[in-house]
């Protein structure tokens, strides 16, 4: 579990203008069902900080932080959704992605977060 904190850590806080997903053919062992309905965070009083203030927070992120813990810092998040990582392993898992859209600059800029529940079902960076 540590090399994947590793390479969470490496690769979870991205800040990037225009990333999309391909769909690729789904290979690997089926994975269990993920539950219904949104996680549930407690509301955040404020904005979205500006893009330039989300760049100086994201520095802040580390690996462990809770959801409400990143929501009081960059507030609700514009997107939300499950991906699957690690296919091409033994043990893909998924993850729960946060995104957050900054049209404060341009080219608009995108900055997601990466959360995986840990064995006490808290979805963790």
């Amino acid at each position: 579990m540590i090399p994947f904190r590793i390479a969470i850590l490496g690769g979870v806080v991205v800040l990037a203008a225009g990333c999309t997903d391909s769909p690729g053919p789904s290979a690997g062992p089926s994975l269990p069902p993920l539950p219904s309905g949104p996680p549930v965070v407690a509301p955040v009083a404020g904005p979205k900080p500006s893009f330039v203030h989300a760049q100086e927070l994201s520095d802040q992120v580390k690996v462990g932080m809770t959801q409400e813990t990143v929501e009081s810092m960059f507030g609700p998040p514009d997107k939300a959704g499950y991906k699957t990582y690690g296919r091409a392993t033994p043990t893909p898992w998924q993850a729960l992605e946060w995104e957050w859209v900054f049209q404060d600059v341009v080219p608009h800029r995108v900055f997601w977060i990466a959360f995986q529940r840990d064995p006490q079902g808290v979805w963790r960076v």
